[in-house]
């Protein structure tokens, strides 16, 4: 019975080191054909009012309906803001992200990953300003909003 709970244990904690992670293709989205609506602002998109009324003007490029743009914050770091042109709601992704480097795997760029046709995102950096903890982060847009739904180690 021992090697049974024990093999158990073996297998529950070793699923992460080889579950699939997200791909782009498991998350499609469906296309928004129409005109943009109005921006809305809210108190942290007011921040950032005139990339966003530039974004306003523009097709969507994410998740069927949403315009979604990259933005640099300095010394290797980035984040992203959304626009839904099918509402005009406005929000940011909640995480920064900052260039990573350790001796072991050397330096990896910070990068925000998207496409038109799929609701993933994928982050890859630091969060927490610990240049050696590198991950990769997965969001799933819903309702005007950024869902972390898994995150890989470097």
């Amino acid at each position: 019975m021992i090697k049974f709970y024990i093999s158990l244990a073996m297998l529950v904690l070793s699923f992460p080191l080889y579950a699939k992670p997200p791909t782009f293709q498991d998350y499609p989205a469906k296309t928004f054909v129409g005109k943009n609506q109005p921006l809305k602002l809210n108190a942290q998109s007011k921040k950032y009012r005139t990339l966003f009324k530039q974004m306003s003007q523009q097709k969507p490029n994410f998740a069927g309906q949403y315009v979604m743009e990259t933005v640099g914050c300095g010394g290797g770091c980035s984040f992203a803001l959304a626009f839904n042109a099918k509402t005009g709601q406005s929000f940011i992704l909640p995480d920064t992200f900052a260039d990573c480097y350790s001796v072991q795997k050397g330096f990896t760029p910070n990068d925000i990953f998207y496409q038109k046709a799929s609701r993933l995102v994928m982050a890859v950096g630091s969060r927490y300003g610990d240049q050696e903890k590198c991950e990769t982060v997965y969001y799933l847009v819903e309702n005007d909003h950024f869902k972390q739904i898994s995150r890989v180690l470097r």
